[in-house]
């Protein structure tokens, strides 16, 4: 813990004590009760359901240090300017997109947004489409633009095949920020019902397994595996 008595550099003064209020805010919130659409894609089953057992109260979850929280904040902030974005360039947005819920209220989402209309001129795309938005390192958008969404990233595909499926959109327009350059690319992504029901049978066989004492399998059997080296639930999966 830093002394503000003492001659440290204003900027770390200053960041203390913006911290120590981010943690307040973060320590008093509500804790999530239902597994998140955002995380149902992991390419880990297990991963999953630790989560859910996070959620629990069955194991300890995870507390986002100050810094990591003001990185959630940055992708709610480009979310909304690129909303405003697309708005300026015609399209129109649905008012209140409705949230999705399964398996008993235990399973659910919310999305970024649908559009629904454009105006004036003729729209790039067919309309109506669910709208999903992320803000990427430079790394990560370069990856995303040479490998496209389902291989750069499972959880946000099978994210995006859920809110499709759910609320019966045939098509999703995914928007990624490039949060060092500012770019922007936009990819079209189809429904597609095997994927959606894969995913969705995912979900149930983490409750299942919950409700058995079971757990699920591993997405590998190397602790050295680049997702397991970043795993919160690192220590005790392999415990």
């Amino acid at each position: 813990m830093i002394d503000l008595n003492s001659k440290t550099m204003l900027s770390d003064r200053i960041n203390f004590l913006i911290d120590e209020a981010i943690a307040t805010v973060r320590d008093r919130e509500k804790p999530r009760e239902y597994l998140g659409a955002s995380l149902a894609g992991h390419a880990c089953e297990r991963y999953v359901q630790y989560q859910w057992l996070t959620i629990q109260g069955d194991i300890p979850g995870q507390v986002f240090p100050p810094r990591t929280l003001r990185i959630f904040d940055r992708g709610n902030i480009y979310e909304d300017r690129a909303r405003r974005w697309l708005q300026g360039a015609g399209f129109l947005f649905a008012p209140d997109p409705p949230a999705i819920s399964d398996f008993d209220g235990k399973f659910g989402g919310h999305v970024d947004g649908i559009l629904a209309g454009f105006f004036p001129g003729v729209s790039p795309i067919a309309l109506p489409t669910l709208w999903e938005n992320k803000c990427l390192g430079a790394k990560g958008w370069k990856a995303l633009e040479k490998d496209g969404l389902k291989k750069y990233s499972p959880t946000y595909f099978g994210q995006v095949q859920l809110y499709m499926g759910y609320l019966g959109l045939p098509r999703c327009l995914f928007t990624a920020v490039n949060a060092d350059t500012m770019e922007l690319q936009h990819f079209l992504i189809e429904f597609n019902a095997k994927e959606f029901e894969l995913v969705k049978s995912r979900v149930a066989r983490v409750f299942t397994a919950t409700k058995l004492g079971e757990l699920l399998p591993r997405c590998t059997t190397d602790p050295a595996f680049y997702i397991c080296v970043y795993c919160p639930f690192r220590k005790p999966c392999w415990a």
